[in-house]
């Protein structure tokens, strides 16, 4: 048995202090995360609640409570948008609105609990623990359903150095990265000799090293690659546009206007936002622009498009939500049809949409699409280029589509590979909160897991370009309009490097590095077995 002296000073804690000093790992996370957060803060979030979660003064049950009070920040102080967002879109009022946020934050608390109850059951220490803490998370983090798949370290894209790692095994190996660091230094802040605090001190100070070194390389390698690469210049609109707004003219005025101001500024490429801004249903057989002077894209610009809008078929009640890829003549070049549809927004599960929607107006209800899409992409011959260069190929994600690792690694393996994600996005449903800047946190992991850059048109901002590091080279302000108040419309012009072809150059992630987070399963499981045998060997001797 331990003697008294001998146990870490986590072990006097009572269980308020302790879960006060879990919920400042899940606090520090969101003052790391952006729009204007504190990076390095999140290499420091997780030693709190590794600190209180191994406390031997804890069962490792009431270690997994500890960590789910402390992971409720991670709703409460990191998703606070939520709330607007059902004061928006549902119709709530603030007090059910708020109570809404603590439901959605007391089921993403869980992923902290069961991660708490791993790191107590385990209690190993030293690099092994350091290392049985990270992959614990990953493997958590895996396992349980999120109905927006994030990252906790979402804020180490402001800071592209530390996230390049994503290329070798995704958002995955850079959580463990984290983790493993902030591993050694809880066990620095317990160890009882000098020699023990200072050899974890510098684990994981070379752990940071490493990751910065690795970072600082990499990132100088693609940027001389990306020097030396094809330019494509792209003209993003971002029309500015209040939710519910329904002067469908002034809506196709703002695209227009802006898609000729790209072509003027030597756009050869134009994106537009995803279905809603352009206010027109499509059938499902559209396959040119329209005679009609009040419904044509390229009314005011001659420039290949890719645009977002409603279609359906006759007679359907629903429709999809779908992008098209217009030549600069007016033929539809490719079609796409968003799969990952966001629950109630987009379709409702479970019940009859058609019952669900008298109950509730503002719900929509939308066909899913077969699967990801591949589009050629003939660039304009810009003003100050002789030779636009050959087509290349986009990989569309629409909304929330470019925060799925899986969807994206769907669509960079389409035979052929793409050169480029496009995302068409409407953020405005979250007003001037952090979602917006999350969303594109979220989004800079997706190209330096594939090393290729991603255009972002977003409704009413940040319309962005993110290089192959995962860094945002150039954006537009956030503008959240409402019906009072309608900025004026703007345009992203930006030359875009197309240095790499996910099918002929496959990074590590995108062949086997995927996997790592089923690793972690496996590995989590064998763990559990094996001390689980080993408690019953003790117990028999006993």
């Amino acid at each position: 048995m331990t003697a008294p002296q001998d146990r870490p000073w986590t072990a006097r804690l009572g269980l308020v202090p302790a879960c006060l000093l879990s919920l400042a790992c899940t606090a520090l996370l969101a003052i790391g995360a952006p729009p204007q957060g504190v990076p390095w803060l999140i290499w420091l979030a997780f030693v709190p609640t590794m600190l209180v979660c191994r406390s031997p003064a804890f069962s490792p049950r009431r270690a997994a409570f500890v960590g789910w009070f402390g992971g409720l920040g991670a709703g409460l102080f990191g998703f606070p948008w939520i709330a607007e967002l059902l004061t928006r879109f549902a119709g709530f009022s603030w007090p059910l609105a708020v109570f809404g946020l603590f439901v959605f934050s007391a089921f993403t608390a869980v992923q902290w609990g069961v991660f708490g109850y791993l790191v107590r059951v385990v209690p190993v220490r030293g690099a092994a623990g350091a290392l049985w803490a990270a992959v614990a998370w990953v493997a958590v983090a895996a396992t349980w359903p999120a109905l927006f798949p994030y990252t906790a370290v979402l804020g180490l894209a402001q800071a592209p150095v530390w996230i390049q790692a994503a290329e070798i095994g995704g958002t995955a190996l850079v959580e463990m990265q984290v983790l493993f660091t902030a591993g050694l230094l809880a066990d620095a802040l317990v160890a009882r000799d000098r020699r023990g605090r200072w050899r974890s001190v510098l684990g994981a100070a070379v752990t940071f090293a490493a990751v910065t070194a690795l970072g600082v390389a990499r990132m100088a390698s693609i940027d001389g690659a990306a020097a030396a690469a094809r330019k494509v210049r792209f003209g993003v609109v971002q029309p500015n546009i209040p939710l519910r707004w329904y002067d469908a003219a002034e809506k196709i005025r703002r695209l227009r206007q802006m898609s000729a101001k790209a072509q003027a500024r030597g756009a050869q490429v134009v994106l537009w936002p995803e279905a809603g801004v352009y206010p027109v249903v499509l059938p499902r057989t559209f396959a040119r622009d329209f005679l009609d002077p009040g419904r044509r894209i390229l009314a005011q610009h001659r420039l290949p498009t890719i645009f977002g809008a409603p279609t359906r078929a006759p007679g359907d009640p629903y429709g999809y939500n779908t992008v098209f890829n217009m030549r600069a003549d007016g033929t539809v070049d490719g079609r796409f049809d968003k799969v990952k549809l966001m629950p109630f927004g987009e379709y409702v599960p479970l019940v009859d949409p058609k019952w669900a929607k008298s109950k509730l107006q503002t719900l929509n209800h939308n066909h899913r699409g077969e699967g990801p899409a591949r589009f050629r992409v003939a660039p304009a011959a810009a003003s100050d280029r002789a030779d636009p260069g050959p087509p290349f190929f986009a990989g569309p994600l629409v909304c929330y589509e470019d925060i799925f690792p899986g969807f994206a690694r769907a669509t960079a393996a389409l035979p052929g590979g793409i050169d480029v994600f496009v995302n068409l996005t409407i953020d405005t449903w979250f007003g001037a909160t952090a979602e917006p800047w999350e969303h594109l946190a979220l989004a800079q992991f997706r190209s330096v897991e594939h090393r290729i850059p991603m255009v972002r048109a977003v409704s009413a901002g940040p319309s962005s370009v993110v290089d192959a590091n995962g860094r945002v080279t150039d954006h537009l302000r956030v503008t959240a309009p409402t019906p009072d108040r309608i900025p004026p419309p703007e345009v992203l012009v930006a030359d875009v490097a197309l240095a790499r072809n996910t099918a002929k150059h496959p990074t590590i992630y995108a062949r086997v590095g995927w996997l790592l987070p089923h690793l972690c399963q496996a590995a989590v499981v064998v763990v559990l077995l094996v001390a689980r045998r080993r408690r019953r060997r003790v117990a028999g001797r006993a």
